[in-house]
């Protein structure tokens, strides 16, 4: 009877350490312990197993979290690599067109130089102009108050050569009357001497010499006249010319004096731009000075920027590197089967004894609407049929509430592992860890078999986000 004690014992042990031993072959549970009945060796290396994996499973566990932060700022990290890189590389070409840009500007302003300086010497050649156009204007003018003193004084001494030919023809107008009142004299003598016959013969000569003497005179006087005549005349059309001249002088003298007030006020406002010029030329070889400074400055930031690109083309690359070597450790962590696991393993197969989920029909939607909300760190739930076709919206996650989605109702799952492994073992399943293509989150599966009235009618799926599984 003892033997056959002991034989019994032998073979539950070695049962429990086949256990065991395949159970390291596959995924390794680290919510479960390691013990043999009986005492012996073999319980030391159990104990010794089971404290082992306690250790390794504090290590996975701040492993993976650490992985899961990691995994959570390595994409964040690759955008803004990614963005720090494009940022750069427009950074880079536009410094580069600012720069072209300043060094065409600088150009531009030598060349706007160059024509104010050229202007600048036309400026003072018009300034010199200006200048000795004054002097020959101050010049003219002068003597134009010469001239119109010239033609004051003839004016005056035309007035009085008339005054003077008006005196003459006064005293021609007396000789004149005297010379005929001599002729008549003479004839009345010429008369008497006639009379007086041989006495007066010679007082008669005489009378008759004066006679023709009084003609001559009157003729001379005459012809004096007529000449004074046309002297006054003359003197009339030389006073008419003079006073033209004096006006047409007296209009130059005005001309000239307004030709000088435009000609000071022409050179005052001329070297007032020719001294803006000077300030505008000062200026412009100040800005040309500040453009080619910028444009160098342009030319540092530009080769800073191709650096800059450049490292951010690494820095791309390593986040790169970073993102996918951790989201690889983040899954190789899926050979490990987590405390965790176990528990929102417990908590949906609880879900699945609820009436309304084991027996399909109009609040089975609400049901898993109930249970989503209740289990925080579930994000989605659906229920199938034994065949694998889904008969349940899909109950996700929406911020705090619960939605359900009615796309996915008759869909055929029944070539996905989460159901077959289900529907061969007749067990839960709890998948690896994968990247989700509709959230870009770490998730994994867990589904359950539903049974009603002792008969497997279907599964009952939950997916969970990989980052809250850890915070139950």
């Amino acid at each position: 009877m003892f033997n056959i004690l002991r034989t019994a014992e032998k073979k539950r042990r070695a049962e429990c350490a086949r256990a065991i031993a395949d159970d390291l072959a596959g995924r390794w549970d680290l919510a479960r312990s390691f013990t043999l009945p009986g005492t012996g060796p073999a319980n030391l290396l159990a104990d010794a197993l089971d404290r082992m994996f306690g250790r390794l499973r504090s290590f996975v566990l701040d492993l993976t979290r650490r992985n899961i932060e990691t995994a959570t700022v390595a994409p964040l990290t690759h955008a803004i690599a990614g963005k720090v890189k494009h940022s750069s590389e427009a950074l880079s070409r536009r410094a580069e067109q600012i720069e072209g840009t300043c060094r065409r500007l600088a150009e531009g302003i030598g060349a706007s130089a160059d024509s104010a300086n050229h202007a600048l010497d036309q400026s003072a050649l018009i300034v010199d102009e200006i200048g000795r156009s004054g002097t020959l204007t101050d010049q003219a003018l002068e003597r134009m108050h010469t001239m119109e003193q010239d033609v004051d004084r003839l004016t005056e001494a035309i007035a009085q050569l008339d005054r003077q030919s008006r005196s003459i023809g006064s005293i021609i107008e007396t000789i004149s009357d005297i010379a005929d009142h001599t002729g008549l004299l003479s004839l009345n003598a010429f008369i008497e001497a006639a009379r007086a016959g041989a006495h007066g013969a010679g007082f008669g000569v005489i009378a008759h010499e004066i006679r023709q003497l009084s003609q001559e005179t009157s003729r001379a006087a005459q012809e004096v006249k007529d000449s004074l005549l046309a002297i006054s005349e003359l003197i009339g059309e030389t006073v008419g010319a003079v006073a033209r001249v004096q006006d047409g002088v007296a209009s130059s003298v005005q001309g000239n004096r307004d030709a000088s007030a435009a000609l000071q006020q022409v050179s005052r406002e001329h070297r007032r731009f020719h001294h803006q010029l000077e300030s505008v030329i000062s200026a412009v070889a100040d800005q040309k000075q500040a453009v080619a400074l910028f444009a160098d400055d342009l030319a540092r930031i530009t080769a800073i920027g191709r650096e800059g690109e450049s490292d951010s083309g690494k820095l791309a690359e390593l986040a790169e590197k970073v993102k996918t070597l951790t989201e690889q450790q983040l899954l190789a962590t899926g050979l490990f089967i987590l405390p965790q696991y176990r528990k929102a393993e417990a908590a949906v197969i609880a879900a699945a004894e609820d009436a309304d989920i084991r027996a399909p029909g109009g609040r089975t939607d609400q049901a898993l609407q109930r249970h989503l909300q209740r289990l925080s760190y579930l994000e989605l739930m659906y229920l199938t049929d034994a065949a694998g076709v889904q008969i349940s919206s899909n109950v996700q996650r929406r911020g705090t509430a619960a939605a359900c989605d009615q796309g996915s109702r008759g869909k055929n799952w029944s070539r996905k592992d989460w159901f077959r492994k289900v529907r061969d073992t007749g067990t839960s399943y709890i998948s690896d860890i994968y990247k989700s293509d509709a959230t870009n989150t770490f998730c994994l599966t867990i589904s359950v078999p539903v049974y009603r009235d002792g008969t497997w009618v279907g599964v009952l799926g939950a997916d969970i986000n990989f980052e809250d599984l850890l915070t139950i």
